[in-house]
C-alpha cells in the first residue's frame, strides 16, 4: 500500500478518535458536577471518576477496532457508555459508523441497549441531583440524540455510496472510452493498410512486369526498348514511393516531430472519373482491357458521389491487379451498370484465372471488406464457364 494512502487512514482514524476523546471529556465535566453524591464518601468519589476515566481509555481503545467488527463493537460501547461518560464519545462514533451500513436490524439491537445502558446510567450509575429532567424526559432526549446520529450515519453511508458509484460509472465510462478508440484506430489501421494495398498493389505489379520483361527479354529488346521499359518501371516506383509517403504521412507520431496531426494535404484520391487513365496503365503494360459503360449509367456518372467513385475505382484497380499478377497476358473485361438511387455494379471479368502466376494475397479480402462497410454485396470466383468473375454492387445514394 502506498504511504500516501496509509497516511491519509492514520489521520482519518486519528481525528476521529480524538474528537470522541474530546466530547467524553466534555460530558464526564458536564455530567459529574450533575450527579448527586450525597452521602458518598471521598474514596467512593474517587474511585468512580477513576473508573470512569478507565472506561472511557477502554472504549477510545475500543472504538479503533469497529470497522473489522462494527455491530460487536457498537453493542459494547453501547453498553459501557451507561457506566462511563468519558465513553459517550467514542459510542457515538461507534454508533455512526454503524449506521452507515443502514441494516435496521443491527441499529435496532444497538438502539435497545443504548436506551436500557442510558436508564441504568440514569436510575444506579450517576443518580441526577434535584432540578434535574425527570427520567421519562432524560428517555426521550435519549431517543431523539440516537435518532440524530442513525441519521447522520445513513447520510454518510449514502454519500459514500454515491462517490463510489460515481467513480465506478467514471472508471466504466474511461473504459468505453478507451475501447471505442481503439476501435477507431482499429477501424483506421484497417482503412489505411486496405488503401496501401490497393494503391502500391498495382503500382508495384507494373514495377514486377515490366522489371520481368527485362529479365526474360532484356537481350532481346532494342537499347530504345530497354530505356523505354526502364522509364516505365522509375515511373511507377517513384508514383508509389509517393503514395507511400502520404501514407506514412498519416500514420506518423506527431508528438516525434512536435508537428500537428496533419501537416499537408492529402492529394484527391482517385474515382472513377479516373478510370481512363487506370485503363491506359493497364494496357501499356500488356493487358488487353475492354470496358464496358451502359448508356444510361454513363450519362450519370457526373452525379455519381464521390466516396462511390473511390470505391468503384478501387475495385476495378484491384481487379486489374489480380489478373495482371495470376493470368498474365489474358484479356480483361470491366463492365459498369447502374442508376441513381438504386445501385452500381461493377463486373471485371478474366478467363482462365486458374494459371495463377503467383500465391493468392488479401486483395479481394480487402475489396470484400470495402464494399461491406459501405453496405453492398460482394462475390468472387469462377463462373463456372471458364472464367474468373469479380462482381461487386455498391448503393448509388443521391
Amino acid at each position: 500500500m502506498p504511504r500516501a494512502s496509509r497516511g491519509r487512514r492514520v489521520w482519518a482514524q486519528s481525528w476521529r478518535v480524538a474528537l470522541a476523546a474530546l466530547i467524553g471529556i466534555l460530558s464526564f465535566a458536564v455530567v459529574w458536577p450533575e450527579i448527586d453524591t450525597t452521602g458518598w464518601s471521598d474514596a467512593r468519589l474517587g474511585i468512580g471518576m477513576m473508573g470512569d476515566l478507565a472506561g472511557g481509555l477502554a472504549a477510545l481503545v475500543l472504538v479503533v477496532f469497529r470497522r473489522r467488527a462494527p455491530l460487536v463493537v457498537a453493542l459494547v460501547l453501547a453498553a459501557l457508555a451507561g457506566v462511563s461518560t468519558v465513553a459517550t464519545g467514542a459510542a457515538v462514533l461507534a454508533l455512526v459508523s454503524l449506521a452507515t451500513r443502514r441494516r435496521p436490524r443491527e441499529i435496532a439491537a444497538v438502539g435497545v441497549v443504548f436506551l436500557a445502558a442510558a436508564w441504568f446510567s440514569e436510575a444506579a450509575v450517576f443518580p441526577a441531583s434535584a432540578g434535574s429532567l425527570p427520567a421519562w424526559q432524560l428517555i426521550i432526549v435519549v431517543v431523539l440524540v440516537y435518532a440524530l446520529l442513525i441519521a447522520v450515519g445513513v447520510a454518510i453511508g449514502s454519500r459514500r455510496d454515491l462517490i463510489a458509484a460515481l467513480l465506478e460509472r467514471a472508471r466504466l465510462a474511461e473504459g468505453e472510452q478507451a475501447l471505442r478508440e481503439e476501435r477507431v484506430r482499429d477501424h483506421e489501421r484497417s482503412r489505411i493498410a486496405r488503401e496501401m494495398h490497393d494503391v502500391l498493389g498495382h503500382r508495384l505489379s507494373l514495377v514486377a512486369l515490366h522489371a520481368g520483361a527485362l529479365e526474360y527479354r532484356g537481350r532481346e529488346l532494342s537499347v530504345d526498348e530497354v530505356v523505354s521499359t526502364a522509364g516505365v518501371v522509375r515511373d511507377n516506383a517513384q508514383s508509389a514511393l509517393s503514395e507511400l509517403r502520404d501514407v506514412l504521412g498519416v500514420l506518423r507520431d506527431p508528438s516525434a516531430t512536435g508537428a500537428s496531426e496533419v501537416t499537408e494535404i492529402a492529394p484527391p484520391q482517385p474515382t472513377l472519373a479516373d478510370l481512363e487513365g487506370l485503363l491506359v496503365e493497364a494496357r501499356a503494360a500488356g493487358t488487353v482491357v475492354t470496358c464496358g459503360v451502359d448508356d444510361a449509367t454513363r450519362a450519370q456518372l457526373s452525379d455519381l458521389p464521390t466516396s462511390l467513385g473511390r470505391h468503384a475505382y478501387r475495385i476495378v484497380q484491384e481487379s486489374l491487379t489480380n489478373a495482371r499478377r495470376h493470368a498474365p497476358g489474358q484479356p480483361v473485361t470491366v463492365a459498369l451498370d447502374g442508376a441513381a438511387g438504386e445501385s452500381l455494379r461493377i463486373v471485371v471479368r478474366n478467363p482462365s484465372l486458374e494459371r495463377r502466376g503467383s500465391a493468392p494475397g488479401h486483395g479481394l479480402t480487402g475489396l470484400a471488406e470495402r464494399v461491406r462497410l459501405v453496405g453492398g454485396t460482394f462475390r468472387a470466383g469462377p463462373d463456372g464457364h471458364g472464367s474468373h468473375v469479380v462482381e461487386a454492387v455498391l448503393p448509388w445514394t443521391r
